[in-house]
């Protein structure tokens, strides 16, 4: 759930009547690349499909688990998630903000930078990249160099970790509701269960989301000087940035709360052996 917080700096052009309304979720879709992120979210489902399916399915199934994430995480549908989230919050939205926001990334350095998010979220998907590259950020950090600080700057400014944590959680109770009532547990789940399973995770989420930004960050916007990623965290951290961020994380959050219910109920039928 990289794109979301990869919000570039730069000087904004305050043009105040561009895109605003259904033209502006239309302007973002195409500025921020969102076509060539859709298959992205497919293969990290399926690599993420993979784990799963070696943890929860000890005792077998239909052998349909992988078509079924395939089917659920098609591109095509994840986008119309996508939009139709982002559709749905921007009423809620400083839209003005929103459009300076994209602006950044009309900018030659914005092309860039969506160009090295993509190819290190690529990267990352393999075990011993994610690896590696976390391993490289805690190197860093015992450096006490620069960059690392720069890293953790924008992690804490730019507030990035809560809203991913909270983003997990609501995917982890979609999960479990998807689960309970396709009858995969022994016992129905009720949904104060289920919030309070999703509660004893939290602090494990936070974790493991952090670590993972720390290393992602590091490799993504290595090729960066120091003078851009300083101006980067600065505008991450502003009104514009934020509001940028906000909306993208509506978008996120609607396709993972579905998709996240839909491998609940793939999950339950592959347990009990049965075709979705």
């Amino acid at each position: 759930m990289l794109r979301l917080i990869c919000l570039g700096a730069a000087l904004l052009v305050a043009d105040t009547g561009l895109g605003q309304g259904p033209d502006l979720t239309t302007r973002l879709w195409h500025v921020m690349e969102m076509d060539d992120l859709m298959p992205i979210l497919r293969d990290e489902a399926v690599a993420e499909a993979d784990d799963m399916q070696e943890n929860l399915f000890q005792r077998g199934g239909n052998g349909g688990w992988q078509r079924n994430v395939q089917v659920i995480h098609q591109p095509d549908r994840l986008a119309q998630l996508f939009r139709k989230g982002l559709d749905n919050a921007l009423p809620q939205m400083d839209q003005k903000r929103v459009a300076e926001g994209l602006t950044f990334y009309e900018t030659p350095l914005g092309r860039r930078m969506l160009e090295l998010e993509s190819v290190a979220r690529v990267a990352i998907m393999d075990d011993k990249a994610a690896q590696a590259a976390t391993a490289a950020f805690v190197v860093e950090e015992e450096r006490r160099s620069h960059r690392a600080a720069q890293i953790e700057r924008l992690i804490d400014s730019a507030d990035l970790v809560g809203p991913n944590v909270a983003g997990g959680m609501n995917a982890v109770i979609a999960f479990s509701q998807g689960f309970d009532q396709a009858g995969g547990y022994d016992m129905p789940m009720g949904e104060a269960e289920m919030l309070g399973d999703a509660w004893q995770q939290e602090a494990q989420l936070a974790v493991n989301t952090e670590d993972w930004l720390e290393g992602y960050l590091l490799l993504a916007y290595a090729p960066l000087s120091d003078e851009e990623l300083d101006t980067y965290i600065d505008f991450a951290a502003s009104a514009e940035g934020q509001a940028l961020s906000g909306l993208l994380f509506a978008g996120f959050d609607a396709v993972f709360r579905q998709t996240s219910y839909e491998l609940g109920v793939a999950a339950a039928a592959q347990l009990s052996g049965r075709e979705l």
